[in-house]
Formats: structure tokens, C-alpha cells, sequence
């Protein structure tokens, strides 16, 4: 009798332990890898991903660096990782259910995305959200560009993903006063021509909501933009802005290029002999939050501003 009572407290036990194990294991919050969590971008990712709960590991190379103890400051596991080193990468990514993945110009960006994308595989990584550009959609963009064949190999690969185009940084616009004041927009393509821009910290914002939703995102690739204009509104744009008229200006391309370092020609010269455009208002309508670009001029010390006044003057 004391034997069976014995092992009848024995399988109560146990089976409270697993109800409990299994409770637990749903509590505990999903482990999302920011690779590159020191950078623009993964820092927007970073703090989305803390704001919706998420427990995030952040990559980096230089795990000693200021910006890498902010991270570990606001709760961030910082780990070291290389897009060059494959071993690296692996154990970076061990036990994390999702990860996040970018770059910038790099001469060998295709082979660091498929160590990323090897890696992903390995790792069993349930969902790897890659930030791209939207010049570079496959049958769209540029063919040969490595960020198009980098979503490509993500495709064939069979880690779940899903793929985010940014198109142009407002934060490109930063410290630009001066100039836009003194010269106006400068560009190569007719003044009705489509410009399209995001805010990185909206590209944070599409992050989470991908890891946040899988149902709607997983195996998904689009391009994504908070706000669209003509370039003629554009200058209009400034102008409302700082309070004065802000003119158009449109050179020739070959000009217009010589701006620009030779690694970046190719994509301007892209832009105006191709170009792309995003339904930036559908976007806005499902997310009304999303920044649009008079907003950020605003907030980023745009709104009239004025040259200081040469010395001895005002």
C-alpha cells in the first residue's frame, strides 16, 4: 500500500514538473540574434525588438566597445561575431529562435551573406529577417548587385525567411541644411521622377513586426518606404520647412556622378535610368505611425533654420 501511494506521488510529481517545465518554456521570452547590433540599422532593431519583449543577443565585433557595454547597459546579451568567420556566426546564433541580418558595402558582401545564410541553416534558425535595398529586388534591380544575389542564395536555401528593401535613409538628410539652403536639391532625373525614404528607426519597426507575425511575413520580401514624392515636391518639402523656397536643380548624370564615390556611381546611375517605387501611402495606411519626411526634417533640427549670421553681423 505504501508502495503504491509511493509511486502515485511519484507520477503526480512528475507529471506537475512537466506541466510546469512546459509553462516556463512558454513564458520565456523568444532569443532574436541582432547581427551588427552596433550599426544604424541594428541598433533601430535592437530597441524594437526590447520594446516588444523579445530577449536580444547582439553581435558584434568589437564586443569591448562603447557602443557594444550600451547595449549590454540596456539588457542586450553582446556576443562576438564575423560575417568572415563562419564559426563564429554558428555559435552566435546557437539557441536563438530568430536573427536579424544586414550589411553595408563590403567587397565580399555576397560571401558574407552565405556565411550568414550557412550558418542560419545550421543553427535551425526559424526565421531570418535580411535587410536589403530596394534596388536590389531580383528581376527588378540591379541583376549583379550582391545584396540581389544574396537574396537569391536566402531563397534557395530553405531557412525561413523574409526579405525588407529600405529604400533611401532620411537620416541621409541629416546635417544638410547648409547645403540644401545655399544650393538646393541637386539631382539627375526629371523633376516628376519618384523618390522614396525611410526612417531606420521605421526599418526597426518592419523588423518586429516580421518576427512578431511569421504567419504574414515568413517567405515574404518587399519593398518598404514611409513616405513618397515627386523630386519637385521634395524641394517643396524643405521649403515648407525651413521657411523659405527651396529650388530644383537638375544636372546631367555623368556630372551628377562625379559626386559620388565610384563604388556608389553604379547605383545612382541606376536610379536614373531605372529607379524604383513603393506604395509608401498603403504602408502608412496599415501603419499610421510610420515617419513621413516632413516630420523627420522637423524633429531633426530642420524647421527654420537658418545660415548663421557672418561675424560682426546680427
Amino acid at each position: 500500500m505504501k508502495l503504491a501511494r509511493f509511486s502515485t506521488a511519484i507520477r503526480i510529481l512528475a507529471a506537475a514538473w512537466i506541466v510546469w517545465a512546459n509553462v516556463a518554456a512558454a513564458a520565456a521570452p523568444e532569443i532574436i540574434l541582432v547581427m551588427g547590433a552596433t550599426g544604424r540599422q541594428g541598433a533601430a532593431v535592437v530597441d524594437e525588438l526590447l520594446a516588444r519583449g523579445y530577449a536580444v543577443r547582439g553581435m558584434t565585433r568589437s564586443p569591448q566597445s562603447k557602443k557594444a557595454r550600451r547595449l549590454t547597459e540596456q539588457g542586450v546579451t553582446v556576443v562576438p561575431g564575423d560575417y568572415r568567420d563562419p564559426d563564429s556566426l554558428r555559435a552566435a546564433m546557437e539557441g536563438a529562435q530568430g536573427a536579424f541580418y544586414y550589411s553595408g558595402l563590403s567587397r565580399d558582401e555576397l560571401t558574407e551573406a552565405r556565411n550568414v545564410i550557412a550558418a542560419a541553416g545550421q543553427a535551425g534558425i526559424k526565421h531570418l529577417v535580411y535587410s536589403s535595398g530596394a534596388a536590389a529586388e531580383p528581376g527588378v534591380g540591379m541583376p549583379d548587385a550582391a545584396k540581389t544575389q544574396a537574396e537569391l542564395a536566402l531563397r534557395d536555401s530553405g531557412v525561413p525567411f523574409s526579405v525588407l528593401r529600405p529604400v533611401a535613409f532620411m537620416e541621409n538628410f541629416d546635417r544638410q541644411q547648409r547645403r540644401t539652403w545655399q544650393q538646393g536639391v541637386i539631382d539627375s532625373r526629371a523633376p516628376d521622377r519618384i523618390v522614396c525614404f525611410i526612417a531606420i528607426r521605421d526599418i526597426g519597426f518592419f523588423v518586429g513586426e516580421a518576427f512578431a507575425n511569421p504567419d504574414e511575413w515568413l517567405g515574404r520580401s518587399v519593398n518598404i518606404a514611409g513616405d513618397r514624392m515627386t523630386l519637385t515636391e521634395l524641394a517643396a518639402t524643405f521649403g515648407v520647412v525651413l521657411g523659405r523656397d527651396v529650388t530644383y536643380v537638375r544636372r546631367p548624370l555623368d556630372a551628377y556622378l562625379q559626386a559620388f564615390p565610384p563604388p556608389l556611381r553604379p547605383l545612382f546611375r541606376w536610379y536614373d535610368e531605372v529607379g524604383y517605387d513603393v506604395d509608401a501611402a498603403g504602408w502608412r495606411a496599415r501603419y499610421p505611425r510610420l515617419t513621413t519626411l516632413e516630420a523627420y526634417l522637423r524633429r531633426t533640427g530642420w524647421e527654420n533654420w537658418r545660415p548663421d549670421p557672418p561675424n560682426g553681423q546680427g
